[in-house]
């Protein structure tokens, strides 16, 4: 994590915001280079119905 009061609220906040949507990983490292995302959001596939033409 970080030792930065605002950062840590504002991940613990997108984590509680975006959670009940998808799953939500903070902190995780990014394979292309050694390189790290503050917040990773995967939305949570849903039943989607295709529209009638």
């Amino acid at each position: 994590m970080t030792t930065k009061p605002h950062d840590r609220f504002a991940k613990q906040f997108l984590q509680e915001l975006l959670s009940p949507l998808g799953e939500v990983s903070v902190g995780n490292e990014v394979t292309d280079e050694a390189r790290f995302v503050d917040v990773l959001f995967s939305p949570t596939p849903t039943s989607v119905t295709k529209p009638k033409h």
